[in-house]
C-alpha cells in the first residue's frame, strides 16, 4: 500500500485538489444562496410574512425540477450554459455549474423543512413581542434552527462530493475520474481501492466536522 501511495503520490494530491475546487466553488454558492432561497420559500407559505401561493408554487417547481432530472443527464443538459458562462463547457469550472446548481436544489429545501420545523411557541413570542418580518426571521428564527443548518449543510456537502465524482464525463478531473481512469479502466484494483478509502477518510473529517460545529452552536 505504502509503495502504491509513492508511485502515485503527486497524481493523486492533484486529484484531490481538483475535486476541492469543485467541491468548495459549489457549497460557497450553495451557502450563499440557498439560505436566503429557503427563507423565501418558508416565508411565501406563511400568512404572517408574504403569504404569496403562487409565487411560492413556481419556485417551488423550479427547485423540484432541478433535483428530479438524472444527474448525468443534467451535466449534458447544462453543456451549452456552460459555454456561454465560462467559453467552455469541460473541465474544473465548467463542472460547477451542475454541482452548484444541485446543492442549491438541495439545501434550500433542508432550510425551508428547518423553519417549517420550528416550535410555534417560537413564532407566537415573535408575533407578540411585535417583531418585523426581518427581525421574526433574523432573531427568532434563524437562531433556532443553526444547528440545523451545520448538519444539514454537512449531509449536502457529502452529497456532493459524492456527486463531484462523476464529472469526469466532461474532463473535470478529481479523485472520481482519477479511480475510475488509472484504477478501473487499468484493472489496477489496489489503486481504485485506495481512492475508495481516501473518499472514505473525507466523508468521516466532514461529517465530524459538521458535529463539532454543531455541538459547539448548542452549548452557546
Amino acid at each position: 500500500m505504502i509503495k502504491l501511495i509513492e508511485k502515485n503520490f503527486d497524481a493523486i494530491v492533484e486529484a484531490f485538489w481538483e475535486t476541492n475546487f469543485m467541491l468548495g466553488v459549489s457549497m460557497t454558492f450553495c451557502f450563499l444562496f440557498s439560505i436566503p432561497l429557503g427563507i423565501l420559500l418558508f416565508s411565501l407559505r406563511k400568512e404572517y410574512l408574504l403569504n404569496k401561493p403562487i409565487p411560492y408554487q413556481i419556485l417551488s417547481i423550479l427547485l423540484n425540477m432541478l433535483r428530479s432530472v438524472p444527474f448525468l443527464i443534467f451535466i449534458f443538459i447544462l453543456i451549452p450554459v456552460s459555454r456561454f458562462l465560462f467559453k467552455t463547457s469541460f473541465g474544473n469550472l465548467a463542472a460547477t455549474l451542475p454541482l452548484t446548481l444541485v446543492s442549491i436544489s438541495l439545501y434550500t429545501r433542508f432550510v425551508e423543512q428547518a423553519l417549517l420545523n420550528l416550535s410555534d411557541r417560537i413564532v407566537d413570542r415573535a408575533i407578540s413581542m411585535g417583531a418585523t418580518k426581518f427581525q421574526m426571521i433574523r432573531y427568532f428564527f434563524l437562531p433556532s434552527i443553526k444547528i440545523d443548518l451545520i448538519l444539514s449543510f454537512t449531509s449536502v456537502t457529502i452529497s456532493i462530493l459524492s456527486y463531484s465524482t462523476v464529472m469526469g464525463v466532461i474532463g473535470a478531473g478529481g479523485l472520481g475520474e482519477f479511480a475510475y481512469r488509472y484504477g478501473y479502466q487499468e484493472y489496477d484494483y489496489p489503486l481504485m481501492y485506495l481512492v475508495v478509502v481516501i473518499f472514505i477518510i473525507y466523508v468521516y473529517i466532514i461529517q465530524n466536522i459538521g458535529y463539532f460545529l454543531a455541538n459547539k452552536l448548542s452549548k452557546k
